[in-house]
Parts: structure tokens; sequence; C-alpha cells
């Protein structure tokens, strides 16, 4: 796929009636107008789902914040637009599937990625998750749900336009367990004002983990920080008991201790469903603190 100059990817991106104007003499991409403190509000609160996709493929998947690597990319992308690409007035979509067309995927991308050039190769290990269709120009993505968790974002403040937020997803069981904290930054989307009607107003600059201290001491007991255990996967060897609801699984391990785990991945899902009650399985699962819930990331 050729690289696109950032006022050809403008005019891809042009929706409606609004007309392409790259301006061929200056390399500046347009700015979006200053917003009111409202306005803003709003705009942080609509990158919700990007933020949400974002640190769900970076737990799920153990991975880092990297917009260069064709596997987060693309993963990052087939979160959001399975979970979030039915709300784009473009898309097609079916009871499994959301078919996107790649000025579509491209205004996505911009959202997650502030520094956002073109549409990188689409790696063949997403083949089962993201399919294009060159004589459409669009890709097919697998359809996903944000299960009994959400993602909710509290403003830090704003420094010579790079606007800091805190992300928490959150439980909805009643426990309301906190599985996971982030540090986002974020930027203006330099391509909105070539957008008609842009979804967001902003795109992501960074991800990071918060690290949690609140078992520090257990920490530095042991010589690793609570994040430092979360990042390291679990693998287990139980009996699985069945669901609890549809992102819950019960498991009796093998000292007789029953735990319950959740999943938001639909890959997860679909591996359950190959299990009757009272099977043997191996899975394994991140937790992000002693006392968050116990995310499954994959089941053998």
């Amino acid at each position: 796929m050729k690289r696109l100059t950032s006022s050809l990817v403008v005019c891809m991106l042009m929706l409606g009636t609004a007309a392409c104007t790259a301006n061929t003499e200056t390399e500046e991409p347009p700015q979006t107008q200053e917003m009111t403190a409202e306005q803003q509000a709003q705009a942080v609160d609509d990158m919700t789902a990007p933020v949400d996709s974002l640190v769900r493929c970076m737990l799920e998947n153990n991975m880092e914040y990297d917009p260069q690597n064709p596997e987060f990319f693309w993963t990052s992308l087939a979160y959001f637009a399975g979970q979030y690409g039915s709300e784009h007035q473009l898309a097609e979509v079916t009871d499994d599937s959301i078919t996107l067309p790649s000025k579509a995927v491209q205004e996505l991308a911009i959202a997650l990625f502030a520094d956002y050039d073109d549409l990188l190769e689409l790696p063949d290990s997403l083949s089962g998750r993201v399919t294009y269709d060159e004589s459409t120009d669009a890709y097919t993505f697998g359809r996903g749900d944000i299960g009994l968790a959400e993602t909710k974002l509290t403003f830090k403040g704003e420094e010579d336009g790079v606007v800091t937020v805190q992300a928490d997803l959150v439980s909805l069981m009643e426990d309301q367990d906190i599985i996971g904290s982030w540090t986002v930054t974020m930027t203006n989307n330099t391509y909105a004002d070539g957008i008609s009607d842009p979804m967001y107003l902003y795109s992501v600059a960074s991800v990071t983990p918060i690290e949690t201290t609140e078992n520090e001491g257990d920490s530095q007991t042991s010589g690793t920080t609570s994040s430092e255990t979360a990042s390291n996967e679990i693998t287990v060897n139980a009996v699985y008991n069945g669901l609890s609801d549809g992102h819950t699984a019960e498991m009796t391990l093998p000292d007789g201790t029953v735990n319950a785990y959740q999943f938001t991945d639909s890959k997860v899902a679909s591996k359950l469903q190959e299990y009757n009650v009272g099977d043997a399985i191996t899975f394994t699962y991140t937790q992000e603190s002693k006392d968050a819930a116990m995310v499954i990331t994959n089941v053998e």
C-alpha cells in the first residue's frame, strides 16, 4: 500500500459534502479550532471508545503501546472496529462482522495514534480477525463487545496542547474492581478539519500503565512492583465449573479453591464454549493487583 501524504489522507477522509483543500505550499496539517471548556470535556469523553480499545488490547495481549508495530497497530484497530465500528456512518454491520471502507478505518486509526501517517501492512497473524477486499477497498472485522467492564476517563490536565487523562478499566460486577489503570496523553486530531462531522477531535499520543502502590510493602519484599507482577501471565490447571454469566467463568483449582475469572476477549469466549462442566482446563490469566479482577487472556 502506497504511503499517503498528510494532504492526501485528509482528502480520503472527507465525508459528505466536505471539500478537499490541500495546501501544497505548507507541510502544516489543518488544526482544530480552539475549544471551549465544555467542548473540550465532551471531546475528551468522546475518546473513551478508542482509549478503551487500546487498554483492552494492551492488557489482554500483554502488549505495549507501539504504533509502529504492525501487530499492535492492527490488533488495536480490531478491538476498536470490532467493538465500536458500528457507530460509524459508513459501517456495514452483520451479526458477526463489521465492514468499513479504508477511509473510515483511517479515521479510527488517527484517533488511536497521534503520529499516524498511513495504514500499516496487515500481518498474516491477524487474518482471522481482519480481512481486506481490494475490489471494494474495505476492511472486515470480527465483532466484539465490551463485556462486564467499562473504561472511565478522568481529566488530569492540559499543558502545551497535550491533554492528560487517567483511564480506569472498571468491572461492572457488584464489587466494581479496577482491573487496570493507565495514564493517557492526547493531542489535537490534526486531520479533524478535513473530516465532515469528525467523531474524534483528539488523537492518543501515549498509553502508560500506572504502577499500583497499594501493596508496596509486599512488593519490596518480593523484589517486584504490583504492576510488574500483573504483567506476568499466570497459567493454571483447573476444573471448569461453567459460566456464571456471559463474561465470568468459575474454576476449581487443585487445592479445592473455587475462583471466578473474567474474560472480554471473543477468542477466549469461543474457546470456553468447547468445554463442559467438570472438564479439566488449562488457561492463562493476568491480575493487575492483589484485589483486582483476574482476567483470562488465553485458553489452551
